[in-house]
């Protein structure tokens, strides 16, 4: 009997399920409990819209650097070949011929052409240059600004997505946990339905309830059962949101509670921080300061350019007499006239510099308009909270009352179906203030530029949520 069960092909088949079983990962293996930092982290390496920003950032510092090569010299090595029609010669037997008719005596074979060789008809030309301007008016430092407010506002544009992302980060994270939240809610209801229809049959077994009571407990209970099965769509629907803003696949489940925390700061500290750190503000300047370099650059080119210049020949065969090895020099510019564009060009300049001054003045306006109106919200859903949290415990304990009293006789199963679904409503009118808390913190922090700090109230949290 032992050979038989321990036979060739029966080990073989053992073996291979417990490789199986060990190389193979099961099949919950890709569901991932994540807590917030983590989740952060995940949208800070994986997001494809950070990525593209940080791309842009890394693009203008390049472009930065490129501007200050306008400081130094510029040095071309240049090569040709070329054939023109004809050689190039000097033909001065005209002076020749005088000269034998003033000297008969001397033969003509004794006087050589005056014919010189100048350029023959194919040539090559190698050469090294070199330009350096040491005036411009200001050109090459007008550049060299603007180059470096471009990068500024690239990384200001790549804060701002930051601050977005966290704002929507913190709207899925926790809204895949209110819906979790819900989700187990909505089985407590479900469970309780069951024990309440249970319990109402085996009272109307005794005759102690009417037919009706004991339908109306079975319609709640199918009632729950919808209500449980819709919130368990509410779930998938919300990982997929925290899955596409993270950049993974994998089923995550949040392990960071939802929570309610003070703000020991005043709006005002908030507004001052705004004014100072906000990416918009910083972006606006940065316009401004381009808007700036570009009505110095116009005002520049009404300046003359002064450059240095040199040339040194690497292929000297082909040169000809009136061709030096080397030069250098001193050299200038100026645009005497071109038709009064420059002369509009510095006013449009001048006016586009005026109208980013007044979109500034604008955009901190918003600002303290935007931050203001998002810190009352956060304080309405704070308010909310405090006050469902006295009316859940009213409810839990007027359910347990009419439970007692339908056991007894002494109410109907509507009593308990109705105390049923008050405490459910208001548990998840709890979930969800302190959802909306959750989510008005991170905008009030992303209108006043402090998104970065949404973690450090998160973690230091008074009270963490749960159903």
């Amino acid at each position: 009997m032992t050979s038989r069960i321990f036979s060739w092909p029966v080990l073989r088949v053992l073996v291979f399920f417990c490789l199986h079983a060990f190389f193979l990962p099961p099949s919950d293996s890709r569901a991932l409990d994540l807590s917030f930092p983590q989740a952060l982290g995940l949208m800070n390496r994986n997001n494809e819209e950070l990525l593209s920003a940080q791309e842009e950032t890394d693009r203008r510092q390049e472009e930065r650097l490129a501007a200050h090569g306008l400081y130094w010299p510029k040095i071309e090595a240049m090569g040709r070949y070329t054939r023109i029609d004809e050689p190039i010669s000097i033909d001065l037997n005209g002076i020749r011929e005088t000269i034998l008719k003033l000297h008969p005596a001397v033969p003509a074979a004794a006087v050589p052409p005056f014919l010189l060789d100048v350029q023959d008809r194919s040539f090559w030309r190698a050469q090294i240059a070199m330009t350096w301007p040491v005036f411009t008016g200001g050109k090459i430092i007008s550049a060299n600004r603007a180059a470096a407010a471009r990068f500024h506002y690239a990384q200001e544009q790549q804060r701002q997505a930051v601050d977005r992302l966290t704002s929507d980060i913190v709207k899925r994270y926790f809204g895949l946990q209110l819906a979790l939240q819900v989700r187990d809610v909505r089985g407590d209801v479900l469970e309780g339905m069951k024990r309440h229809a249970y319990e109402a049959g085996r009272l109307e077994e005794e005759g102690l309830i009417a037919r009706t009571e004991r339908l109306h407990a079975d319609v709640a209970l199918a009632e729950a059962d919808r209500e449980l099965k819709r919130a368990e769509r509410d779930v998938e629907i919300a990982r997929i949101a925290l899955q596409n803003i993270v950049s993974v696949c994998d089923d995550l489940t949040p392990s960071s509670p939802l929570f309610i925390t003070d703000i020991p700061e005043s709006l005002a500290y908030f507004q001052e921080r705004a004014l100072k750190s906000h990416p918009a503000i910083g972006q606006i300047g940065a316009q401004l300061e381009l808007a700036h370099q570009n009505l110095q650059a116009e005002k520049a080119r009404w300046s003359p350019d002064i450059y240095l210049f040199g040339v040194r020949e690497l292929y000297r065969e082909d040169l000809t007499l009136l061709e030096p090895d080397w030069a250098a020099g001193i050299g200038a510019s100026f645009t005497l006239f071109e038709g009064f564009s420059g002369l509009h060009n510095t006013r449009a300049a001048r006016h586009l510099e005026q109208k980013t001054a007044y979109l500034q003045q604008k955009v901190q306006r918003n600002i303290l308009t935007l931050s203001e109106k998002k810190f009352h919200e956060m304080l309405k859903a704070r308010e909310q909270f405090d006050a469902l949290q006295a009316s859940q415990e009213l409810n839990e304990e007027n359910l347990r009352t009419k439970r007692l009293s339908f056991r007894e006789g002494l109410s109907t199963s509507l009593d308990v179906v109705d105390a049923q679904l008050a405490l459910s409503r208001t548990r998840v009118q709890r979930l969800q203030a302190a959802y909306d808390f959750d989510a008005a913190l991170a905008e009030f922090l992303e209108a006043c530029g402090m998104s970065s700090r949404f973690e450090d109230y998160r973690s230091y949290a008074e009270q963490e949520v749960r159903r």
